[in-house]
């Protein structure tokens, strides 16, 4: 009997991929098992000897050639056919990996009852499994939703007789999906390399040198509450106020009796929660109120459960319940490296040995999602990891190929969920702060290492070993750190993209290196100059040069087209044009947003400028902005 596989070889509710169409190919490898590779797709597993592979946009099918032209028709296989379909997490409508579970249910017919999906750790990807015999169409398949490089989603399944899947299939699925291989896309390898990473901006820079009272301060975590105020954790300082709106310091408070702050989180019962790491303490965990009170504490050093290792913690988080998450690495008995959650009162309710959510994480800062309460965990190594509210791992090893050669120092997220890291100099080719996307795909990156040639304070978008980071409720990102060399506090609020209020560090040049209030122009002649009709300029827009003057000689009745447009093609920059004539200031002319109707080749928000020229004379066109920063193309031409 004929029986239509498409809605089994495929998820029902990932419209965009289909199997109608599949080609087959020549595996690279069929000899003895060796390895099939695909780039473009971004996988590699042992192709088991003799099987052919149809591979079609963002679909795989593998079998033995009777089998895979049996499934491709929509026949009932013989043998064992492999499935893998590629999609993104919001295509299946996947806001955050706790709904990776319910999702793997709907893999499978509506009108059977699919058992409890599973955790699954296929080669180097990990998500949820289950398996189900499909009696009407005589069919046994195990399927997986797996997270995989790239922020994206494998759905990978097996598929034979039920007989043949009891005798042999079933082991041999089972052994071919632990050597899948999931990678980066070419086109996303082609992403990571011309990411642009000082498009975004800073709004307010806080720089202190130490205290002359003699308090030390080490910058760690910070936090802030509704009152617009933020904390920042000092080591053993105590904890800084600052004001979030403006970047002023409020005020010192504490140093407490024994204490070496490095983390700090606000609760729900707006008491501030302390990680301390103080050799010979109490309090592990300490507890104050705004004011810099000490209300309570927990934690003492030990190996039992509930205990502290030496130097530990170093990371916390509250949730909106308020329940406290902290970690503890390096006991010498019991768990070794373990993830905690106590009460706000310091009673223990969770230990969960870190070993079981990834055995190669070490080095673990961690933030949760108020609004899911899903636990992000990242570490020196590692890699991001999510658990659900119970510590259970739901994905594990999540941008992986993004943070192979990185060791992150901190974790925020964001209020639209996505993943804000934190990496030392050199970092991800010299970038300090990382945009993820909750799947774990990257999509922006920020920052300039500090020079450490020029040495003294730190010039605004500069990060040397960020020791804190916190998203503000309207998404303003802020880190902190101190320089151990010159002793230099700073706290920096910025955005990813966009303009700031104050100039970058590579947007200006110091002449005299250890005196910041030595900042002279740099190179005007980065834009701006004499332009004749038929020229076409580029040149950059940065808060330090937010114009550009470019000159030219026209006479009365000259009919010209002015075009500028954002070079990126991303929105980085939105141009606009400003016509005056030379030695008058007044704006005779202005286009801003070319709008709807943009010709070909603009967007939008690009401006275009046609006109009259009412004299002869020397006209200014000042190539500017609405907002924005970089590169431009400006175009002068003259319609005949």
């Amino acid at each position: 009997m004929k029986t239509r596989l498409i809605r089994y070889l495929l998820p029902v509710y990932v419209i965009a991929l289909v199997l109608g169409g599949l080609i087959p190919v020549p595996a690279l490898a069929q000899d003895g098992g060796e390895r099939y590779v695909n780039a473009e797709l971004g996988i590699a597993f042992d192709l088991p000897d003799g099987w052919d592979v149809a591979v079609q946009d963002d679909t795989l099918a593998a079998a033995a050639p009777l089998d895979l032209e049996m499934a491709l028709a929509g026949d009932v296989p013989q043998g064992l056919v492999l499935r893998i379909a590629f999609g993104t997490f919001s295509e299946l409508g996947i806001t955050d990996a706790t709904q990776l579970p319910d999702m793997v249910s709907r893999l499978v017919s509506s009108e059977i009852t699919p058992p409890s999906p599973e955790p699954a750790q296929w080669g180097n990807a990990s998500g949820y499994q289950l398996l189900v015999t499909l009696p009407d169409e005589g069919l046994t398949t195990r399927v997986a939703l797996l997270a995989v490089a790239g922020g994206r989603v494998a759905v990978v399944r097996g598929l034979a007789p039920p007989s043949v899947w009891d005798s042999s299939a079933g082991a041999q699925f089972d052994a071919l999906v632990q050597t899948l291989f999931f990678s980066l896309p070419v086109t996303d390898q082609d992403y990571l390399a011309s990411v642009i990473s000082n498009d975004g901006g800073v709004f307010w820079h806080l720089q202190e040198p130490q205290p002359e009272s003699g308090r030390v301060v080490r910058a760690g975590g910070i936090t802030y509450d509704m009152f617009d105020v933020m904390y920042m954790a000092l080591g053993p300082g105590g904890v800084m106020s600052i004001n979030i709106l403006t970047g002023q310091m409020i005020s010192y408070m504490g140093p407490w009796i024994n204490g070496d702050f490095v983390d700090i989180a606000i609760g729900p019962d707006t008491r501030l929660y302390l990680a301390n790491t103080a050799d010979d303490t109490d309090n592990a965990i300490t507890v104050i109120d705004r004011a810099g009170n000490y209300n309570r504490g927990w934690g003492t050093r030990g190996d039992a459960d509930g205990q502290f290792a030496p130097g530990m913690p170093r990371t916390i988080a509250v949730t909106k319940g308020g329940e406290v998450w902290t970690v503890s690495e390096g006991h010498s008995d019991g768990f070794r490296d373990r993830l905690y959650k106590f009460d706000t009162l310091g009673n223990l309710l969770l230990t969960v040995d870190l070993a079981t959510i990834n055995p190669d994480l070490s080095g673990v800062r961690l933030d949760n999602n108020m609004d899911t309460g899903a636990l992000y965990l990242v570490g020196a190594a590692g890699n991001l990891n999510v658990v659900d509210t119970n510590g259970q791992a739901l994905v594990i090893n999540l941008a992986q190929e993004i943070l192979a050669d990185t060791t992150p120092l901190d974790i925020a997220i964001a209020p639209n969920d996505n993943v804000i890291l934190a990496v030392p100099a050199p970092g991800l080719d010299g970038f300090g702060f990382l945009e993820l996307s909750v799947a774990g795909h990257l999509l922006d990156v920020f920052g300039l290492p500090y020079n450490t040639a020029r040495g003294g304070p730190y010039m605004p978008g500069e990060y040397l070993n960020p020791g804190g980071l916190i998203v503000g409720p309207d998404g303003m990102l802020y880190w902190s750190e101190t320089n151990p060399d010159s002793g230099y506090t700073q706290v920096q609020a910025f955005s990813f993209r966009g303009d700031g209020r104050i100039p970058l560090g590579d947007e200006v040049v110091v002449d005299d290196p250890t005196d910041t209030d030595a900042i002279i122009a740099a190179d005007p002649a980065k834009g701006g100059g004499d332009i004749v009709y038929g020229d076409t300029v580029r040149a950059s827009l940065n808060n330090r040069y937010p114009v550009h003057k470019w000159t030219f000689i026209g006479d009365a009745g000259d009919h010209i087209i002015i075009t500028m447009i954002d070079a990126s093609g991303e929105g980085y920059l939105d141009p606009k044009i400003v016509l005056k004539r030379e030695g008058d200031d007044r704006e005779i002319a202005a286009n801003d947003d070319v709008g709807q109707l943009a010709p070909e080749g603009m967007s939008e928000q690009d401006a275009r400028l046609e006109f009259d020229l009412p004299s002869n004379a020397t006209y200014i066109i000042e190539a500017t902005r609405f907002g924005g920063r970089g590169e431009y193309i400006l175009t002068l031409e003259k319609e005949e």
